[in-house]
């Protein structure tokens, strides 16, 4: 038996007891005319709005509801008479039911269990108030009542079904928002009730006073206010998760990742226990609308359960509408990038990759290679192109080019990228390679092949190629290098042939890569520990003395001179040796921590930069906490840049607390440069901050004033120890001192001095800044 049945087959009862109720009522209207029919009428109208109500009082999403519309029988509209009094009530409550739901015979049982429950309301609160109980507390007993009897048959609904949530139970309900909802239903009763009884008879000044209608109108109608209220706000909470979908939803374009992602947010948006894709449109009790998430297949979009079993409503049908168009234009307009995305990256004629598509394929090349795999470019020249097409016409020309593109692919086997990026011009990428050799003989291979006769538009062609072959070793900080060097090694076949050279053939000329050779004369100097460390000194204002230095790396090759640092660390980066770069940096530095503070005991912290990354245990997290155990007579500061700290997650935090608590310093470099946020000062932990030199550029202006003021204050409240970088005279020290600032760092008291020099200017200065305040 489906679900449907079995939901339709507990709810017979209810719904027959719910046209007895009202067939009794109508019935008794009729037969015992009613001391008011205002009344009457009124408490029906007064149901009929408060029926909108239905409140959540479960831990999970949409079960159980609860209604409020018992209120209305605070004051029964014929006394005397509880099963006719909740007759009437029933009329009212099926009207409201029959409008909100979608389905009538769930009306049907709504109104039944609740007629049920609501004759225990009526009877335990005639019962107690006979009994002479004071009424706040009968109406509190018979609201109680009524909703352990409404949510009794609501379990129970929910256990005969065919697919019954073994989960729902007593521990479904949230306690607090039951109990909520039984308080203010009992205080309203009780306030109805005194109301009709007390308060009007008393300001009207008259004890036949008679405003009872009014009392259950303007209850009814506060209620109907608080429904509008709840009504809006789940409208707006609704509205807010179809704006969220609409927004997600575009952005998930990974093969097969859409249709996951739609069926979920439809199950929570909805709140169905159940959502599929399927061929089919939807049944009876279901809702669905077409979709289209694959080029020119539709299906159904199918919600076929709700959460507790109760009907879907028309704004459940209109949200899942909305998500199924909002899926079906993704699909459309991520199939129309597709396409678009194709035409701009391919060769109309030869259907190769274009030019746009070859500098993507390098960069990812190159990128994406490990430190060993060599990758090579062979730059490919069609000879005497230009005369072909003058002499022979241009759609020989074509056919030629398209037989060449045709050659070239088929000789690379698929494993290599081939591209037409000119007019007679073809460049292949060649990856995975262990040497210079391999792509030599893979090149040869290729333009051999390639530069065999033809048969074109009639005319016997042997195509001439020349061809320039440039190889990387290891990755490279401007691939765009490897292209120059491939063309120019072309160009260099092309101007050999124009001197007198073979006009038919083909030939390969390799460049040798200067790019290549830079990086392994840096990787040698790493490798062989020849990097050489340079100390800047750290100098506190108020005490004219240093307190800390910064380790600087620097390298000069006695073949090419001084590398920058910043080349030095971007291709140890991109070779892989960023950490033994950096290991060998933080060694080189405590080792001369300990020596200045053997000098001079005031020298209490060595500062060493780090990349965020290298922070976590799978690269320098272990090394580095052992590395400052190591040294205790020093304190080991690692700056990390502002910048960088955009990408932090909860795991790099976890691990910048775990080297503080090892007794390393934490430092924010470079702060307000760029786009700095505020957000890194609060969110990860640290010691120190340092301020970017750009923010004092010009300290005659109040507002660059004020700022190092608020960060020095921020730093003292919480704290951190500031220290302000790039302070290169003595004006500039002058105007921070008077600011607070108490740490600086600049050219004013001291360029990077090398290890010996650093050592020779303690020993003639000690720690005194070189700075006569």
């Amino acid at each position: 038996m489906d679900t449907t049945k079995q939901g339709n087959l507990f709810a017979a009862p209810f719904a027959a007891l719910a046209l007895g109720f009202i067939g009794y009522g109508l019935y008794g209207l009729i037969g015992s005319m009613p001391e008011s029919w205002t009344l009457v009428i009124t408490v029906i109208v007064g149901v009929m709005i408060c029926g909108a109500l239905q409140v959540h009082v479960g831990r999970r999403p949409g079960f159980p509801l609860v209604g409020i519309a018992i209120v209305m029988l605070a004051i029964p509209p014929m006394p005397g008479f509880p099963l006719l009094n909740v007759s009437v009530w029933a009329i009212g409550l099926l009207i409201s039911q029959a409008f909100m739901r979608r389905n009538v015979t769930h009306a049907l049982y709504l109104t039944g269990l609740s007629s049920v429950a609501a004759l225990a309301f009526v009877l335990t609160q005639t019962w107690l108030a006979d009994l002479g109980v004071w009424p706040p507390v009968s109406f509190l007993a018979a609201t109680a009542a009524y909703y352990a009897l409404f949510l009794m048959g609501e379990f129970l609904r929910q256990w005969s079904s065919a697919e019954p949530d073994r989960g729902i139970g007593v521990s479904a309900i949230d306690p607090l928002r039951l109990a909520l909802v039984v308080l203010v239903v009992a205080v309203t009763s009780t306030a109805m009730n005194y109301a009709d009884t007390w308060l009007i008879p008393w300001l009207e000044q008259d004890p036949r006073a008679d405003l009872t209608p009014l009392i259950v109108l303007l209850a009814a109608s506060l209620f109907y206010m608080f429904a509008q209220h709840t009504r809006f706000s789940h409208i707006e909470h609704r509205l807010s998760a179809l704006m969220n979908a609409a927004v997600e939803l575009p952005r998930i374009t990974a093969q097969g990742g859409l249709a996951p992602a739609l069926l979920s947010r439809t199950q929570s948006i909805v709140q169905a226990k159940h959502v599929e894709l399927r061929d089919g449109p939807p049944g009876r009790h279901e809702i669905g609308a077409p979709v289209r998430l694959e080029a020119g297949h539709d299906e159904y979009l199918v919600a076929s359960r709700k959460a507790g079993g109760v009907p879907f409503e028309r704004e459940d049908e209109r949200a899942l509408v909305t998500l199924a168009h909002v899926a079906s234009e993704t699909t459309r307009a991520q199939h129309e990038v597709e396409n678009l995305e194709r035409r701009a990256n391919t060769d109309d004629l030869t259907g190769l990759p274009n030019y746009g598509a070859f500098q993507k394929a390098l960069l990812e090349a190159n990128e994406n290679r490990s430190y060993h795999a060599g990758i090579a470019l062979l730059f490919v020249d069609l000879d005497n192109f230009k005369k072909l097409n003058d002499t022979l016409g241009h759609r020989t020309g074509d056919e030629l080019l398209k037989a060449v593109s045709l050659r070239l692919l088929e000789a690379a086997g698929g494993g290599d990228f081939v591209s037409r990026v000119g007019g007679d011009e073809f460049v292949l990428i060649f990856s995975d390679l262990d040497s210079l050799e391999q792509a030599k003989a893979s090149a040869d291979r290729i333009i051999e092949a390639a530069s065999q006769p033809l048969l074109v538009e009639g005319h016997q062609l042997r195509p001439a190629l020349s061809a320039g072959l440039a190889f990387s070793g290891h990755r490279e900080l401007d691939p765009q290098a490897l292209v120059e060097d491939a063309d120019r090694a072309m160009l260099h076949v092309k101007r050999s042939r124009r001197r007198g050279g073979p006009v038919t053939g083909s030939g390969v000329s390799v460049s040798s890569h200067r790019s290549s050779r830079t990086n392994d004369i840096i990787s040698r100097a790493i490798r062989d520990d020849r990097l050489l460390v340079a100390f800047q000194p750290i100098v506190n204002l108020e005490r004219g003395e240093i307190w800390a230095f910064e380790a600087l790396v620097r390298y000069v090759d006695p073949e090419l001179g001084p590398i920058s640092p910043p080349s030095l660390v971007a291709r140890a980066k991109s070779l892989g040796l960023m950490n033994e770069l950096t290991r060998q940096v933080i060694t080189k530095a405590l080792d001369a921590a300990d020596e200045f503070h053997r000098i001079e005991p005031g020298i209490e912290c060595m500062t060493v930069n780090l990349e965020l990354g290298q922070i976590t245990d799978s690269e320098l997290g272990a090394y580095v906490r052992d590395a400052a155990q190591a040294h205790p007579g020093v304190s080991l500061c690692i700056e990390l840049n502002e910048r960088s700290l955009h990408a932090v997650t909860d795991e790099l935090r976890r691990d910048a607390e775990a080297l503080q608590r090892a007794g390393v310093m934490l430092a924010l470099d470079d702060y307000g440069s760029d786009a700095s946020s505020v957000g890194a000062l609060v969110h990860f932990p640290m010691n120190i901050l340092k301020v970017d030199k750009s923010l004092i550029d010009d300290l005659g202006d109040a507002r660059q004033r004020e700022v190092i003021k608020a960060l020095q204050g921020f730093g003292d409240n919480l704290g951190y120890t500031v220290i302000v970088e790039g302070v290169e005279t003595r004006e500039m020290a002058d105007v921070l001192a008077g600011l607070g600032v108490r740490s600086v760092q600049g050219y004013h008291f001291g360029r990077p001095l090398s290890f010996a020099q650093t050592m020779s200017r303690l020993r003639s200065s000690g720690t005194r800044a070189i700075f006569d305040r």
